[in-house]
């Protein structure tokens, strides 16, 4: 299912609480993931900083959320 959601918008929750969101690029069995239009925010959802590109190791990932999916059941 995470293959499909390549080059989608993904939300993506570590395990600190810090929320990454930008569009899902690369994932691989390890949940090793590559962001482009990267941004992060903090439990508020309050903007931190702005990425060009982010990887992030599977074993910070708390859940990823596939935002292209929702939009099409709303």
């Amino acid at each position: 299912m995470l293959q499909k959601a390549i080059n989608k918008e993904v939300r993506i929750r570590l395990k600190n609480s810090l929320e990454y969101r930008g569009i899902m690029v690369n994932i691989d069995s390890y949940m090793n993931v590559l962001l482009e239009e990267a941004s992060e925010y903090n439990e508020n959802g309050e903007l931190i900083k702005s990425y060009g590109r982010v990887v992030i190791r599977g074993n910070n990932v708390l859940f990823i959320k596939i935002e292209d999916a929702l939009r099409s059941v709303l």
